[in-house]
């Protein structure tokens, strides 16, 4: 067994995309057309000397070589949306009041993006015709989808006029910034904005806009859209945030503000690299894949399908909280005990035989190691007191399904009963974990989670488990209640993190890893927005020479 470790994996990361991402410096809006624009313009990087119109061709004809490779994949989309209310507090902003959320699959076979939808209960009980047809107004995932190319399979000279900007560094990434804007009959369909190109391969990194399409004006958002380095030179769409101002509004209020990740390029080989990871020593202290019971068929088939993350070294992190709540409770070695990822927004945490499993939408916002180690021991709880999924549903979910029906396949819901032993269970385990004098960080986010509950319902409502807002940790909540809370002003008090604030997953692999940054200091109240969407600002950097080796060994 491990001996009692800290971990400081929850030191204000959720900054890396929050304050960055209000920067404006490398945001602003397309400049001015110069009278100079039709000229060739010299460019200068630290690598090359090319022509503007080269570099230009260049670009489209990378984009071009980007589509057709990209045609072979199906990745995993997910889509969150929140949108805002009317009413503006004081040093608060914008208060959200309602959200949606999308699971698909990404389909780039045609002559432009599609989806094949993850069925929940209520798309299902709306019938099959559902998968096939686009989403009702106001919100369609398409219309995202296609904020991952600047114009897909229409990008070409003769239906856009490019304008060099200047020279921008993204991260580690020289690019050159372009203004972009249609012309002749792409007028009627094209993307309007500003790209950043890298000066290497001369792959689009970035690019920032809406498109002018009449025909689908209402669904023709204003997008931020980035792409990640993640397989030899090839930079592939990764996040989209995209904000949007009421059309028919007056006063020009926010109406919405959404999240667009992708994941899962590398799906079909997720199966020699989960074989390829048992062939390794299993860390101290836990077990070899062969003892653990049926619900590896279930931790398999979530990875097989994109839904949860490899195992890795975030494990290794939650295991070691759980650890120290063995340790301190005098609880011996549970054999085969270990946790896992699901790579979902939707906050929910469950228990399938003896593997925790929490989302990493959960992992975003949780504001301290006291506060995950609250909701660990409540699934700890379970495994503790021998609460089980029945062997029936193990042996269903083995049978053959299409991945579309797994929210459909999985339902870890226990009985009141035994969510209430659990619950009582919990809360002793953590009473007596390193963790018994932090207390009131996990209280600070339990009432964080109920006054937003109104707000986020499908953020808070998982497809697999509970509702995180009513079923967890309802006497930790109560005790929390008894005391005396802080004070509401402290700007050191973060009862929650905005959405995407800690965890960072790769889109080919599906490995997640921890941010890592620096405690910044709080310079307002308005820079707490729990669970809230903020926009992307990723560090981008390429692959370096192990990396690439490492990609062309698995190839």
């Amino acid at each position: 067994m491990f001996t009692s470790r800290r971990v400081s994996w929850l030191s204000w990361t959720f900054f890396v995309f929050f304050a960055v991402g209000l920067v404006t410096g490398q945001d602003s809006s397309p400049a001015a057309a110069s009278p100079d624009a039709a000229h060739p313009v010299p460019l200068a990087s630290a690598h090359q000397h090319i022509s503007f119109d080269d570099f230009v061709d260049s670009v489209i004809g990378q984009e071009r070589r980007l589509t057709d490779f990209m045609r072979s994949f199906k990745p995993m989309i997910e889509t969150y949306i929140q949108e805002e209310g009317s009413e503006y507090r004081f040093q608060q902003g914008t208060i959200p009041n309602g959200d949606d959320y999308f699971l698909s699959r990404l389909d780039l076979t045609g002559n432009s993006p599609s989806i094949v939808p993850f069925a929940d209960e209520e798309t299902w009980n709306q019938g099959a015709e559902k998968f096939f047809v686009h989403d009702p107004l106001p919100f369609s995932q398409v219309a995202f989808a296609q904020a991952l190319f600047p114009d897909f399979g229409h990008f070409e000279r003769e239906n856009y006029r490019f304008e060099f900007v200047r020279w921008e560094d993204l991260g580690a990434v020289r690019c050159a910034a372009i203004d972009v804007t249609p012309q002749g009959s792409s007028k009627k369909r094209g993307f309007v904005g500003r790209i950043w190109a890298e000066d290497r391969n001369y792959s689009i990194v970035r690019f920032k806009g809406t498109f002018t399409s009449r025909g689908r004006a209402k669904r023709a958002h204003h997008f931020d859209s980035w792409r990640l380095n993640t397989r030899g030179t090839w930079w592939i769409p990764a996040y989209v945030y995209t904000e949007e101002f009421a059309p028919y509004d007056p006063s020009h209020k926010l109406w919405f503000k959404a999240q667009t990740r992708l994941w899962g390029y590398d799906l079909q080989n997720v199966s020699d690299r989960r074989e390829n990871a048992k062939r390794t020593d299993p860390p101290n202290g836990f077990p070899d894949e062969t003892i653990f019971s049926p619900e590896n068929t279930i931790v398999k088939r979530l990875q097989d399908a994109g839904l949860m993350a490899p195992d890795g070294e975030v494990n290794r992190i939650l295991e070691i909280v759980v650890n120290n709540i063995l340790i301190t409770n005098n609880i011996e070695d549970i054999a085969g005990l270990r946790c896992r990822v699901l790579l979902t927004a939707p906050l929910e945490s469950f228990v399938v035989g003896r593997t925790i499993v929490v989302s990493r939408g959960l992992l975003d916002v949780i504001p301290d190691e006291a506060t995950l180690a609250a909701v660990l021991a409540h699934e700890l709880a379970h495994v503790v007191l021998s609460h089980e999924v029945t062997s029936t549903y193990l042996t269903s979910f083995a049978l053959p399904f299409p991945d579309s029906l797994i929210p459909l396949a999985i339902d870890f819901h226990f009985s009141r009963t035994q969510e209430k032993e659990a619950d009582q269970k919990g809360m002793e385990l953590f009473s007596k974990s390193p963790y018994k004098d932090q207390f009131v960080s996990a209280g600070l986010f339990l009432n964080a989670l109920e006054a937003n509950s109104g707000r986020f319902p499908i953020l808070l409502h998982g497809p697999f488990s509970h509702d995180f807002s009513s079923s967890h940790l309802a006497r930790t909540h109560a005790r929390f209640s008894s005391i005396k809370p802080p004070k509401r002003d402290q700007l050191d008090r973060i009862s929650a993190l905005p959405i995407g604030s800690r965890i960072v997953v790769d889109p080919w692999s599906d490995r997640i890893e921890m941010l890592k940054a620096k405690p910044v200091r709080l310079q307002s109240k308005a820079e707490k927005i729990p669970f809230e969407v903020a926009p992307f600002y990723p560090y981008l950097r390429r692959l370096d020479t192990t990396e690439n080796a490492q990609t062309r060994a698995q190839q």
